[in-house]
Parts: structure tokens; C-alpha cells; sequence
């Protein structure tokens, strides 16, 4: 099965234009340049489509759209011609979280919603390795694991925990974009329910375990707040993301370390969990909370763009199921 095939129509209004250069800086392909101060792409079959260069201009002189004609080729079930081509420049968090993982004993599933996914759990882009996993444990309502590699420039890991229905914990979040200089990173445990009106939760879930990895891993060189709203306003006061500069291997050591300790801490909360009447008035309000969540990452999500450039409609918004909160 592959993509419906197409290439992106990337413009510039020349006129709105001013060759600031924060469309370069936000590009995670850093395919895009300023020449004679107008912004140009310089590979547009590797644009993602993803937006970020539109956000970014504080002129509102970017539009990408989709034109016809013959896009990138995207293999989904086929075995990769160049597994790991490249790959070992790029962090292997997903391997350390992984081994992390077999303490919840996760099952991996094949279906979602009636549609068979086997073909998410390996395929590739331009030969390289990249998948969509599923998994179901005890407390847990799904488990995502992905891997997408953009032609072996950017290798976007991820990996998100949803607590199950009887269970108010916080869902584990890493978001790991890496490319040859950067690393775009998110690592949180996102709130089940409003901290603000619940200040039990704020404590038991959030003060304690990660009040003081938060003061100490806040200070890599790159972290800041999110410069989406939407973000800020659904994600923990202990939020950690940025982009980080790969020159110092000392600042990615930490930033891996950060993402496992935020990890152990989320494991602790999940093997002391009980479950909770889920028919509640205050299991009612998590569960408003976590479909407001999903509401917001779908209409928000600048990946979202991305996955339907290199996988069919079913097949895109399956990994969309899979990895969105």
C-alpha cells in the first residue's frame, strides 16, 4: 500500500516577505534558505508539509499547498532496502525507553478500530526504517510507539501512554525530533485532570515526583516554553521542551537522561495506581479531559500534515490513533 502520491506547492508572497530568516530557524528538514532577503526552499520533495515555516512567519508570507503531480514514495508492509542506513548518528531513546517498558509487560495489538494495522508495524520512507506500534497492558488504555525517518535527515521518535478509564494517572509524553544539529524535544507527564481546580492531583502526581528533575534538567541549554498556546495550555507546569543543540554532547546525554528519570517517575505512580469508579463525578471529568486533549492535538498537531504526505487516508490517521494523547 502506498501514498496517494503528490508534491507540495511551497510559495512565498515576495511582497510580505522581509528575510528574517524565522522560517529557516523552525524548518525541521532545514531545507529552507533566504537569498536577495526572500525565503526558498531548496528541496521541496522533502518539505513535510507540516507547517512550522507558516508559524514561525511573522508576516504570514508562507502558503503550502498540494499540487499534482509525483511526491516522495513511501513503502508501508514492505521490508526497508536500507535498514539502518545512517540511523546510528540518531539517539536510540526508543530503545532505551523500550527495555524501560517491559515492567508494564505490554501487549502488542494488530487492529485498531477493525482495521487491521500490520502493516504500520514496519515500512519505510525512501528505504528508510520507520513503524507505528501498538501496545495494551493491565491499567493502561494504549501504549504508542513510533519511529518516523524523513530520508534519513530527521528521525521524529515518539512515544505516549494513555492511562486505561479506571485510573486518573498522567499520560507519559516524549516527542524526540532529531536531525544532524538539533533535537526537538517534548518530554512530560500530561495531567489527566485539571491541576488548577485538583490540587491533590497537582501534588500526588506532579510536586512530588518530578518538582526537583524539573529544576535540575530546566537548565539545558535550549529548553523554553512551547511557542504553541495549545500546548501551554494543556500540558504540567514541568513540561520540559526546546531545541537543543547537538554540539554538546553532554546537553544530549542529559536530555536523554531527563526523559528516562521522567519515566521512572510515571512508572512509580503506575504500579502504586488503584482503580477508581469510573462512573464518578471526578472520573467523569478525566475522562472530559482526555477527549478535549485528543480534540486539541488533532486539530493542532503540525505532524499531522506530514503522515497523510507518505501514508494512505486509513493508514495515517490509524498512526494518528496510535500516537496522538
Amino acid at each position: 500500500m502506498s501514498n496517494t502520491q503528490h508534491k507540495t506547492d511551497f510559495r512565498v508572497d515576495e511582497e510580505r516577505c522581509n528575510g528574517c530568516g524565522e522560517c529557516v530557524d523552525a524548518c525541521p528538514m532545514q531545507i529552507l534558505v533566504v537569498e536577495d532577503l526572500i525565503s526558498e526552499i531548496t528541496v521541496v520533495e522533502r518539505c513535510l508539509e507540516c507547517g512550522t515555516c507558516m508559524r514561525a512567519c511573522p508576516n504570514e508570507a508562507i502558503s503550502i499547498s498540494v499540487a499534482a503531480g509525483k511526491g516522495p514514495s513511501s513503502r508501508v508492509g514492505q521490508a526497508p532496502e536500507r535498514v539502518g542506513d545512517g540511523e546510528e548518528r540518531f539517539t536510540p531513546i526508543l530503545a532505551a525507553l523500550e527495555k524501560r517498558l517491559e515492567a508494564v509487560s505490554p501487549v502488542q495489538q494488530f487492529t485498531l478500530n477493525g482495521l487491521d494495522i500490520h502493516s504500520l508495524n514496519s515500512f519505510d520512507v525512501d528505504g528508510h526504517a520507520c513503524f507505528y506500534r501498538l501496545f495494551t497492558a493491565e491499567k493502561l488504555e494504549k501504549i504508542g510507539v513510533s519511529r518516523m525517518n524523513f530520508y534519513g535527515m530527521m528521525a521524529a521518535d515518539v512515544m505516549v501512554i494513555k492511562p486505561g478509564p479506571e485510573y486518573d494517572l498522567p499520560y507519559y509524553i516524549v516527542d524526540w525530533d532529531e536531525s544532524d544539529e538539533h533535537i526537538f524535544f517534548i518530554c512530560d507527564l500530561l495531567p489527566s485532570d485539571d491541576i488548577g481546580r485538583n490540587s491533590e492531583h497537582l501534588e500526588r502526581y506532579f510536586y512530588g515526583p518530578l518538582e526537583d528533575l524539573y529544576q535540575e534538567y530546566a537548565t539545558i541549554p535550549g529548553i523554553a516554553p512551547s511557542q504553541f498556546h495549545w500546548v501551554r495550555a494543556l500540558h504540567s507546569p514541568y513540561l520540559l521542551t526546546g531545541n537543543i543543540d547537538k554540539s554538546s554532547q553532554a546537553n544530549v546525554d542529559r536530555l536523554l537522561a531527563v526523559a528516562l528519570k521522567y519515566f521512572d517517575a510515571w512508572l512509580a505512580l503506575y504500579r502504586a495506581a488503584e482503580p477508581r469508579n469510573p462512573d464518578s463525578e471526578e472520573m467523569r471529568l478525566v475522562q472530559a479531559r482526555r477527549r478535549n486533549i485528543r480534540q486539541l492535538y488533532s486539530a493542532n498537531d503540525p505532524g499531522v500534515a506530514a503522515l497523510h504526505k507518505f501514508l494512505d487516508e486509513k493508514m495515517a490517521q490509524a498512526a494518528l490513533d496510535i500516537i496522538e494523547p
